[in-house]
This record gives structure tokens, sequence and C-alpha cells, in this order.
């Protein structure tokens, strides 16, 4: 004979005892509860994201501020470069206007020298060697020397060539 079912054990001839419904309920009570877990799961995920961007944005922020501090520091370093380049400029061109006034200043001078040494019967490289000057420069200065030692040389002066074709030879 088979042993007495008992209505508790939730047999297929009688209605589910006390127990089956308290499963059902557990399980209920276990999907709401992992629900509100998976929701606070998610309420803490998206913290983190809006966290994480905020951190993002800050951190791109500051870059961007620095990079233009690069910027600006390129941007002035560039026109002190300038500035400074058109004060060299400046310079060199006021170097070189002396320079050329001094040397017009002189040259009628040492024109008139070379003129002296040349009326001596010297050839143009024997007054190079005597005056350290390149021969081409003392022939230079000698075929300008007529201009140039006009007003440097008196008039009187018997022994000084003043022609061009003398001075050149």
């Amino acid at each position: 004979m088979s042993p007495p079912v008992s209505p508790s054990a939730g047999s297929i001839a009688g209605p589910p005892g006390p127990g089956v419904w308290l499963r059902s309920a557990h399980r209920r009570d276990t999907s709401v509860t992992a629900r509100e877990t998976a929701r606070k799961r998610l309420l803490a995920l998206n913290a983190d994201r809006a966290a994480r961007d905020a951190r993002i944005e800050a951190a791109a922020a500051k870059v961007i501020t620095t990079a233009g501090k690069l910027t600006d520091a390129a941007a002035a370093a560039d026109s002190a470069r300038a500035e400074a380049r058109t004060g060299y400029e400046a310079a060199l061109s006021k170097i070189d206007a002396t320079r050329a006034a001094a040397v017009a200043k002189a040259e009628p001078a040492v024109a008139a020298g070379l003129v002296e040494l040349t009326a001596e019967k010297l050839s143009p490289a024997d007054v190079a060697a005597l005056t350290d000057l390149p021969v081409a420069e003392v022939k230079r200065l000698l075929k300008a020397a007529p201009a140039a030692t006009a007003a440097v040389l008196p008039v009187a002066v018997g022994s000084v060539r003043t022609d061009a074709a003398a001075l050149a030879g």
C-alpha cells in the first residue's frame, strides 16, 4: 500500500500546502531584491560615469588652458625676437653708415699718400708691399686718386703726378 500523502507536501491530488506559497513568495522577493540591487548598481555606475566625465572635462580644460599659455609664450617670444632683430638691423645700419663715413673721409688721405709713393717711381706692387694693402686696393685708390687728392694735396706739389694714365702705370 502507498503511504498517505500529506496536504502540505504539495501533492497533485490536493491543493498546495503553505510551504509552496512561501517558496513562490521567496522567489518574488528575490527577483525584486535582484532588480533593486541591479538598479542600485546601475545608479552607482552612472554616478561613477558622471564623476569620470567630470574628471575628463576638468583635465581637458586644464590642457587647453596650458596649451593656450604655450601659444601666448611662443607669440611673445616671436614678438621679442622681431623687435630685437629690428634693433639689431638698425644698429648694423648705423655702424655701416659710420664706417662708410670714416672710409669716405680717410680714403682721400690714403690715396694722396699712395700718389706720393708712386711719384717716387714705385710700382703699385711695391707700394702694396710697403703699406700692407692688397695690390687691387692700391690700384683702386690710385685710380680714384686724381679727384680725391685734389682736396688733400696742395696744387703746387711738383713731384706729384696728377694725370690718371701716370697713376695707373
